[in-house]
């Protein structure tokens, strides 16, 4: 899917380096391990920024029970993903004031926009069952991937189809022979929010994804979930023997179609925009990721994306982040 086309049907890029899965841990991290001025420390947790000024200087982490502090000789750089990001910030007190009073955290800078523009690709399924043994993916379970439009009217591709070898649980019945089609919006125009509770860094945040709360990511789940079926009932799967059964025949109209997306789906675990770049009153980060207002602190994850791309974000949070090292190398 990355050699320009972006619209149609293809096998998955996948990362695979000598028969295994390369993790960006095995690419980036692996690699850099032995350099003396790196220092990798396992089961920590942040607690805060902490500043001098406007200057952010360090970070408060804890690991087993003891409480330390990293501090930065130039730049603090924050990538703890769409929730540990605006999370790590609002317990800093940088964050809308209204939320962070009502977590009792005193506001030491007011940035309206962390925590808010916070959306992701849901994506519903359709399982199946089939009198013909589904053979093991030989890679990944999601090995083909469709990206449709929605409508002939749209500018590009709005909608993935992608095939997973095994039946993904339902809330129907159980599966044991079978596969799943699943079908995710890519461009959702749905925006959720994130908010911490309190200071304590071990108590969880409220998160409100807010998924189909837009009626135009009903509509291109709607879309997707008929070019699925059309697919599931063609001739190159006649010989499967396929039966429908989630949603199955309970879902056949667009209302009850709908009702069954907006009940049964999952996140697409591609979180994204809490901490959105951009020069308007809610962005968080500028154009080259420095934190509005503060000095010394950029954010280099998913956080900073101020719309989700119409794809898996894997490789554009590897993109920020290298894009990332190029600026901290220039300073």
């Amino acid at each position: 899917m990355s050699g320009g086309l972006e619209e149609g049907f293809a096998p998955v890029d996948l990362n695979i380096v000598a028969g295994r899965r390369q993790s960006a841990a095995d690419a980036y991290l692996a690699p850099a391990l032995n350099r003396p001025n790196l220092d990798v420390v396992t089961e920590a947790v942040a607690h805060r920024l902490i500043f001098d000024g406007t200057r952010c200087t360090g970070v408060e982490y804890g690991v087993r029970g003891r409480t330390f502090t990293a501090t930065a000789a130039a730049e603090v750089v924050l990538t703890a993903g769409a929730i540990g990001s605006a999370e790590l910030l609002q317990r800093s007190g940088v964050g809308p004031e209204d939320d962070l009073r009502q977590a009792e955290v005193d506001v030491f800078h007011a940035l309206p926009g962390v925590g808010r523009n916070l959306h992701d690709h849901p994506r519903a399924n359709l399982v199946y069952r089939a009198r013909r043994k589904v053979p093991t993916a030989r890679n990944n379970h999601g090995e083909i991937l469709g990206l449709v439009r929605s409508t002939p009217a749209m500018n590009g591709p709005d909608v993935q189809i992608i095939f997973v070898d095994i039946p993904v649980p339902n809330p129907v019945a159980p599966v044991e022979n079978g596969f799943t089609i699943g079908v995710s919006p890519m461009r959702p125009a749905s925006r959720g929010t994130l908010k911490i509770t309190s200071a304590d860094p071990y108590a969880p945040p409220v998160i409100d994804p807010n998924y189909f709360s837009e009626e135009q990511d009903v509509r291109a789940v709607l879309s997707g979930i008929t070019t699925a079926r059309r697919i599931a009932s063609s001739s190159a799967l006649a010989e499967w023997g396929i039966e429908e059964v989630s949603p199955g025949l309970d879902a056949m109209n667009d209302q009850s179609i709908s009702d069954y997306a907006r009940r049964h789906f999952g996140s697409y675990c591609h979180p994204v925009g809490t901490c959105k770049m951009g020069e308007d009153e809610v962005s968080v980060v500028d154009s080259e990721l420095r934190v509005h207002g503060l000095h010394g602190l950029r954010i280099a994850d998913a956080s900073v994306i101020p719309s989700i791309p119409s794809n898996n974000t894997n490789a554009t949070v590897y993109a920020i982040a290298e894009r990332a090292a190029d600026l901290l190398r220039a300073t």
